[in-house]
């Protein structure tokens, strides 16, 4: 079941397909953290851990005692959107396995789904970073295209609202609805997430200082 900028808003099932999404988003993000911290601060284990899923690890709190600073913003990241993802959960009262199991509600979660990077393990510890930064910055780009939809109470957003998007800081979220508490939830989740992406940014080019991706490179990895 494809969806379509055309289908009729529904609020409930929007909020539903929103909490999916960000389980994935976070899911993905989870595997950033699990194959950066075992490609280098414990990389003596990385025998027993070559498998996010295989030999999951349960405690998210184990990240954030790896001391590695791209992990940390990815745990920060990470922190965010599963508080938020919680937050709707008490609000709606919504069970995601049974979501998780609802045809309609799964292609809503596809609506505005960032990419997802495929084969990390693979990956090295300088080209996860590259991915993780684009990865973020798409997860934004989803969560500002929900607080449109529930701004404009339609799955057509206003093209003055996706231009809006371009401006700088606090600018990019002026015209969103703030009354609605959807929105301001999506709002606020943005602000944070836009620090953790300055920051990895600055990370980034500190560290790997004239040694920039080629961007065709991350454009020939596998997604889905």
């Amino acid at each position: 079941m494809k969806v379509s900028r055309n289908d009729p808003f529904d609020l409930n099932l929007s909020v539903r397909g929103l909490g999916v999404m960000m389980t994935y988003v976070h899911s993905d993000l989870y595997e950033y953290m699990y194959y950066l911290t075992f490609k280098r601060a414990m990389k003596s284990h990385v025998k027993d851990f070559k498998n996010a899923w295989d030999q999951h690890i349960e405690d998210m709190e184990f990240f954030r005692d790896t001391n590695d600073t791209f992990v940390l913003n990815c745990f920060s990241a990470a922190l965010k959107i599963i508080t938020a993802k919680q937050e709707l959960v008490v609000r709606y009262g919504i069970y995601e396995q049974e979501d998780l199991l609802t045809r309609v509600v799964i292609s809503e979660s596809y609506r505005f789904l960032p990419r997802i990077l495929i084969f990390k393990r693979s990956k090295s510890y300088k080209k996860l970073t590259a991915y993780y930064e684009r990865a973020l910055s798409e997860c934004i780009e989803a969560f500002y295209a929900y607080a449109c939809v529930f701004t404009a109470s339609s799955n057509k957003i206003p093209l003055v609202l996706k231009r809006q998007f371009k401006q700088p800081g606090a600018a990019s979220l002026r015209l969103l609805n703030h009354d609605d508490h959807n929105v301001q939830l999506l709002s606020d989740l943005i602000t944070g997430l836009t620090k953790d992406l300055e920051e990895l940014k600055a990370m980034r080019a500190k560290k790997y200082k004239n040694k920039n991706i080629d961007p065709s490179d991350l454009n020939s990895a596998f997604y889905v």
